[in-house]
């Protein structure tokens, strides 16, 4: 909420408020003060019910309303405003809201100040009697209490509508929806439970509100055990999900991002941190979000809570910020309360650390602890077996010596693209063999035969770049793929190789004699081959190449480039 709309509500509130102060102790305060013990009762419950609300599929079923109604009944419209004025006054206060939320009191207020004062009214004007209930028959009071429920639920249900997608802003909110249709079954059942309240009252006095309080209470403890059982179950299914979906063939990186994603979808978070931790144990951010872009180069080695996790190998859970703050830089989490951070743990041994935030307060709970602890540790997991499967990969793929891709996977690229080729696809090969490499693996050794076959790998990577795909065709041959490229490019590329190659002076020793070392020159000879029919295969144009570097680079006296 904008702070111009936050000084609108104080205004509207130290407005309303002392009219209000005022009608009450002009007509209620006798009234007040000869029952206050019977109110300080209902009090009590109030605020004792207002602490457990049963949590029922999407509604809060909370017997206070049935309360509320009893007092009303009982005492009158100003005395049910004033002690609905104290419960709220209480229990925001019990919250400790931050200075940014504290305008939550002065809106409650208003709500429930024109909700009580317009149902009341209504009430009134449907021939209601408030007082001495036990004197009027129920049976005629039964329009009235029902009119008065239906304009308290909808009127306290249409305000909350309108706050929260008018003034704060919430986005996909509807007033019409199964949640409100399951408040409206709770309404009428509360109903019963103000009636019964109200006359068990006036035949027992305060006995009554124990009878009826005290089953309440427990009701609403073991529906509220229950309700965290099933959204934790729920929360375990989601958790089960991510499972299933980090087992697949994914990147670290791709695991990482499908982890925030879904702990956006779980949590509340303004922050998400995943840590790595590197051999010396320190740590190393691989995956950060956050809501407001806050910039986080502080945050790659970690934060003081993260650190801690990692040594200590605890889990932790704040729920306010002056908890954290004396022993974290307050500039890496701005406006925070909530924070959770987890070990993430693999074969008893602590491999990284999660830890998400949020700028509420009590944002997180017990229970999240153990979901977050249960997703790092499949995130460990999953990010090692994603590590073996890309190095297994990547072994698969390169040559050991060069490190460039090698012929299966060039062999592969070819026929996963080219295999049927469409008709516009353009591309050619390029071959390249080097010269008399035999005598180099004679005159000075096998080994320095391998070292200039780096030596050349290095020069053909630097030349070319990432415009074409490069591997290492076997023995002394590369190959080069030039994708949607003309053949007038593949030549002068194919020229450029062959000059570079001759011009180099490759370093080698002599290991065959002095073990000195030396400085020798090397040709290569090339053939380049382009796709010249519309069906023409990826690994017919590499055939081309190869009669081309044959026939006429190789048997027309070398150091030549060839076209097929």
């Amino acid at each position: 909420m904008t702070a111009k709309k936050k000084y609108i509500v104080w205004a509207t509130w130290l407005l309303l408020y002392p009219i209000f102060i005022y009608f009450f102790i002009k007509n209620g305060l006798p009234i007040f003060l000869e029952e206050w013990h019977a109110i300080l009762f209902f009090l009590s419950l109030v605020l004792f019910a207002s602490r457990f609300p049963i949590r029922f599929r999407h509604a809060n079923i909370v017997p206070l309303h049935g309360i509320s109604l009893a007092i009303f009944l009982q005492f009158g419209l100003l005395i049910e405003m004033v002690v609905m004025q104290l419960a709220i006054i209480v229990t925001l206060l019990s919250l400790k809201l931050s200075r940014n939320e504290i305008y939550r009191l002065p809106i409650n207020s208003i709500v429930f100040l024109l909700v009580s004062f317009v149902s009341g009214s209504v009430f009134y004007l449907m021939g209601g009697i408030t007082g001495n209930f036990s004197e009027i028959s129920i049976i005629s009071m039964i329009f009235p209490i029902i009119t008065y429920a239906t304009v308290y639920f909808f009127l306290n249900n249409w305000f909350i509508f309108i706050l929260r997608k008018y003034i704060v802003k919430l986005k996909g909110i509807k007033f019409f929806d199964e949640a409100l249709a399951w408040e409206a079954v709770s309404a009428i059942m509360i109903i019963p439970i103000g009636i019964s309240l109200v006359a068990l009252y006036q035949e027992i006095g305060y006995l009554a509100v124990l009878l009826i309080g005290i089953p309440l209470v427990f009701l609403s403890l073991f529906l509220k055990l229950y309700n965290e059982s099933e959204r934790t179950g729920k929360l375990l299914k989601k958790v089960s999900a991510f499972g299933s979906e980090i087992n697949e063939n994914l990147s670290v990186n791709d695991i990482c991002s499908l982890f925030v994603k879904k702990v956006k979808s779980i949590f509340d978070v303004n922050y998400v941190y995943v840590f790595d931790t590197l051999k010396d144990g320190k740590l190393q951010a691989i995956e950060m979000y956050t809501t407001n872009n806050q910039n986080n180069i502080g945050l790659l080695s970690g934060d003081n809570i993260s650190i801690n996790v990692s040594q200590t190998g605890e889990s932790v859970l704040y729920t306010e910020a002056k908890q954290w703050k004396p022993f974290v830089n307050k500039e890496h989490f701005p406006h925070a309360h909530s924070i959770m951070s987890v070990p993430s743990v693999r074969n008893n041994e602590i491999v990284g650390v999660i830890t998400i935030v949020a700028n509420k307060k009590r944002a997180f709970e017990k229970s999240h602890l153990m979901i977050l602890q249960i997703m790092a540790n499949y995130i460990a997991v999953a990010a090692q077996n994603a590590r073996n499967y890309e190095k297994t990969k990547k072994d698969s793929e390169r040559c050991a010596l060069t490190n460039l891709f090698n012929f299966r996977y060039f062999e592969n690229r070819l026929l996963e693209k080219y295999d049927v080729p469409e008709k516009d696809d353009q591309f050619a090969i390029i071959l390249l063999d080097l010269d008399h490499f035999k005598k180099i693996n004679d005159n000075y050794g096998h080994q320095s035969g391998n070292d200039i076959l780096c030596q050349v790998a290095h020069l053909l990577q630097e030349s070319v770049g990432t415009s074409g795909v490069l591997a290492r065709y076997g023995g002394e041959e590369f190959v080069v793929l030039l994708e949607g490229d003309t053949a007038q490019y593949a030549e002068d590329m194919a020229e450029t190789l062959r000059q570079n190659i001759e011009s180099q002076l490759f370093k080698v020793s002599d290991d065959l004699n002095s073990g000195d070392g030396k400085l020798v020159r090397i040709t290569a000879s090339i053939g380049v081959a382009t796709k010249l029919e519309n069906d023409e295969t990826g690994m017919s144009v590499l055939r081309n190449a190869d009669r081309a570097m044959y026939t006429g680079a190789k048997q027309q006296g070398r150091n030549k480039v060839a076209y097929y």
